[in-house]
C-alpha cells in the first residue's frame, strides 16, 4: 500500500488523551472514509500537530469570546472573503466579534448557535497558528508535518482545512521533501488578509507550489465557508482544482471530503 500522510483541521485536540492516540484514532477514522470510496484501505499516518496550538495555560471562563486586535483582522478578512468583498466596511470595525459571525451564519444560512462554535472554533486554532506572538508553536506544528514525512516515507499528503495551511509552509520550509501528490481540501489558503498574505514564505499571486510537490489537487465544497473564495488555482499553482458538493450538514467535515468520488479519483 502507498503510504499517506495525514493533516487535520480545526478543533483537533482532546483533553486528557496523548497526542499519539489521538493521531491513530484520526488516521484510522480517514482511512475508513476514504476507503468509501477507493474500496481499498490505505495506510494513513496522521500528522497530529493540534496540541502545539493549545494555550500556555488555562483560559478563564468566557475568554474564549475575546479576541485580541490581530484575529480580530482575521474574522473580519473572513468574512468580507464569504461576502466577496473587496474592502471591509467601516461600520464593521466596532462590532463584538459574535455580532460578526451572526451575520456570517445569517449570510451563508447556517443556524447561528452551531455556526457561532465552529466559527470561534476555526479562530481559536486558526488565528493561534498564524498570529505574531506564537511563531514558536506555529513551527512546532510545521516541523510534527514535516517529520511525518520525512519518517513515513509517504509520497501522498492529503492535507484538510488549517492542515492545508501547515502542510503548505511546511513542504516550504524543507523542501528536500519530496512529494508526488498533494490534495488539500476545504482549504482557506486563499482567504486574502486572514491565511494569503500571513503565510511563509509570502507568496505572489498567483502562489508558486512547494519545490517537492510534484502533483497538487485542490477540493472543495461550494457551500464550504472555510474555502473561500472559490477557486483557489486563482491564488495558487495548482494542477487540477475540483468542486465537489460533500453534503448539507457536512460542508466542512473531513469524512465527507475523503469519501466523496473525487477524492477516491484523485487518490486511486
Amino acid at each position: 500500500m502507498t503510504p499517506v500522510v495525514g493533516v487535520h483541521g480545526v478543533g483537533y485536540h482532546v483533553p486528557g488523551h496523548e497526542p499519539n492516540e489521538v493521531a491513530k484514532a484520526l488516521a484510522a477514522s480517514w482511512s475508513a472514509a476514504l476507503a468509501q470510496g477507493t474500496g481499498e484501505s490505505l495506510d494513513i499516518t496522521m500528522a497530529y500537530y493540534a496540541h502545539h496550538l493549545q494555550p500556555d495555560s488555562i483560559r478563564q471562563s468566557g475568554e474564549d469570546d475575546d479576541l485580541d486586535d490581530e484575529a480580530l483582522e482575521m474574522l473580519l478578512a473572513w468574512d468580507a472573503e464569504l461576502r466577496g468583498l473587496d474592502q471591509i466596511p467601516q461600520g464593521w470595525l466596532t462590532m463584538p466579534p459574535r455580532q460578526l459571525i451572526s451575520g456570517m451564519a445569517s449570510f451563508g444560512g447556517f443556524a447561528a448557535v452551531p455556526f457561532q462554535a465552529f466559527a470561534m472554533l476555526v479562530m481559536r486554532d486558526a488565528t493561534t497558528y498564524l498570529g505574531k506572538r506564537h511563531a514558536a508553536k506555529r513551527q512546532r506544528a510545521r516541523d510534527t508535518v514535516a517529520k511525518s514525512i520525512r519518517d513515513s516515507g509517504a509520497r501522498v499528503v492529503l492535507a484538510h482545512s488549517l492542515g492545508s495551511v501547515v502542510a503548505y509552509e511546511a513542504l516550504w520550509a524543507y523542501p528536500e521533501l519530496e512529494v508526488d501528490l498533494l490534495v488539500t481540501f476545504g482549504s482557506p489558503l486563499g482567504i486574502r488578509g486572514f491565511v494569503f498574505d500571513r503565510l511563509e514564505p509570502r507568496p505572489d499571486r498567483p502562489g508558486k507550489r512547494p519545490p517537492g510537490v510534484r502533483r497538487w489537487v485542490n477540493i472543495a465544497d461550494p457551500g464550504d465557508v472555510c474555502a473561500v473564495p472559490r477557486w483557489l488555482s486563482r491564488s495558487f499553482d495548482i494542477d487540477e482544482d475540483f468542486e465537489a458538493p460533500i453534503g448539507t450538514f457536512s460542508y466542512h467535515k473531513a469524512v465527507g471530503y475523503l469519501a466523496c468520488p473525487v477524492m477516491a479519483s484523485t487518490v486511486r
